[in-house]
């Protein structure tokens, strides 16, 4: 059978696979495979693809002959690295290439990237990229070139690639790309939902609870943090340095949420609303994970406070801790939506937090949080409830904790507007 026909099998191969939305990792793994077992003198390959991610801006998968593929994610600041600067694929986007073959040895030898002279000592002899446009995501360009997907192929036959194989490689490229572009499309989509409404929002909207009301009743503990005198900051300090200190806010409280398994629902405003879901009905796991999270959330706004704050403002916060039953899903008009976490719960949360003010403290809790959460909690006396007419017994940390959080987060700096939030 002859090389083409053996390509072009694959060929059909990958198009059948564009119907199954494959897993790029996988799919280019065994594509791999399947071009040395028909002949291809293939040992090592990559593939890369821009993407939306608040935290990288490209994908890449790397394969080597007789070894699993692996998956790298590059971050934004990889953009003006000289290293990718002088790769090239960087060289291919900003000229708009679409091949770029490199003989590594012998004659008509040419070694003229870093990486290729790496190659050229690990033996390689021949190289070659190819590339394919596409859209994604409505991105009309990446890195100075086309949106789309590009390929390195390379190998340490003697006498390097032949024209079949160059030939085969360029066709193959244009099949891979089109079985790569949907699910490309849709970890982009997967991403940005992820990145705006957290992972079990993301996912419920992109599996189709698109409608208002669509949603679920989710037993949790839920987290809200608020950062104190943000009204005068935002008066007081320039837009930079004021969206720089709010963004190290975060940083202390929805990260460590996050971290220790929680999720966030909303930013709103300067607050932060949180959940660590109740599993199989037993609420001390989410109880002890939050509480990891408000000790890690201390220990950042202490270290940020030491360090020196943007703008050089004290940063300060309160959280409050509720166990109850959140109405989590679409609320607002048909035609624009917010994914949220509503409910008797919600309300109660952030009228405890700002009771984290009048008690001094840096965190309250309720009672029936402190009842599943860790030892450490102890009782801090009652607080009335605005708009619900009761008050509720209400619980803290350790003499020893608040005392060592709250010389960084409770007390005034001159002039601080105490009422603000």
């Amino acid at each position: 059978m002859s090389h083409a026909t053996l390509t072009a099998e694959i060929e059909n191969w990958l198009i059948n696979k564009a119907l199954t939305d494959p897993d790029i990792l996988t799919l280019f793994e065994k594509l791999c495979i399947r071009l040395n077992a028909v002949g291809l003198p293939l040992d090592r390959a990559a593939v890369s693809w821009p993407t939306l991610h608040p935290l990288f801006r490209a994908e890449l998968v790397f394969w080597n002959s007789g070894e699993t593929a692996e998956l790298e994610q590059l971050h934004h600041s990889s953009a003006g690295n000289e290293n990718w600067k002088r790769s090239p694929f960087y060289h291919a986007h900003v000229n708009g290439l679409y091949y770029l073959r490199r003989r590594l040895v012998g004659e008509g030898a040419l070694v003229d990237f870093d990486i290729l002279e790496s190659f050229r000592k690990k033996g390689f002899t021949d190289y070659l990229l190819t590339s394919a446009d596409f859209m994604i995501a409505e991105v009309p360009d990446f890195a100075g070139g086309a949106t789309g997907i590009m390929a390195s192929w390379a190998t340490k036959r003697d006498e390097g690639f032949t024209d079949d194989d160059l030939e085969a490689l360029r066709r193959i490229q244009t099949v891979f790309a089109v079985a790569c572009h949907a699910s490309i499309q849709k970890r982009v989509m997967a991403n940005l939902a992820n990145a705006y409404l957290g992972p079990t929002a993301g996912w419920r909207v992109l599996a189709g609870d698109i409608r208002r009301g669509d949603g679920d009743r989710i037993p949790a503990v839920v987290w809200y943090s608020d950062l104190r005198g943000s009204t005068r900051l935002s008066d007081t300090m320039d837009p930079d340095s004021y969206l720089a200190l709010l963004n190290r806010y975060f940083e202390c409280t929805a990260a460590p949420v996050i971290e220790h398994g929680g999720e966030i629902l909303n930013f709103i405003g300067d607050g932060v609303l949180g959940i660590f879901p109740i599993e199989e009905k037993c609420p001390m796991y989410a109880a002890a994970q939050a509480t990891k999270a408000v000790r890690e959330a201390l220990r950042l706004a202490d270290e940020a406070n030491r360090s020196g704050t943007p703008g050089g403002a004290p940063l300060r916060f309160g959280i409050g801790l509720a166990i109850g039953e959140v109405m989590f899903g679409n609320i607002g008009v048909p035609s624009r939506l917010a994914f949220s976490g509503i409910g008797r719960v919600v309300n109660t949360v952030q009228r405890i937090e700002a009771g984290t003010k009048t008690m001094d403290v840096p965190v309250l809790a309720t009672e029936e949080f402190a009842a599943a959460a860790p030892e450490g909690w102890s009782n801090a006396g009652q607080i009335e409830i605005p708009d619900f007419d009761r008050s509720l017994d209400v619980f803290t940390l350790s003499k020893t904790e608040n005392a060592a959080a709250k010389s960084s987060l409770s007390q005034p700096d001159p002039g601080a507007d105490q009422t603000a939030s």
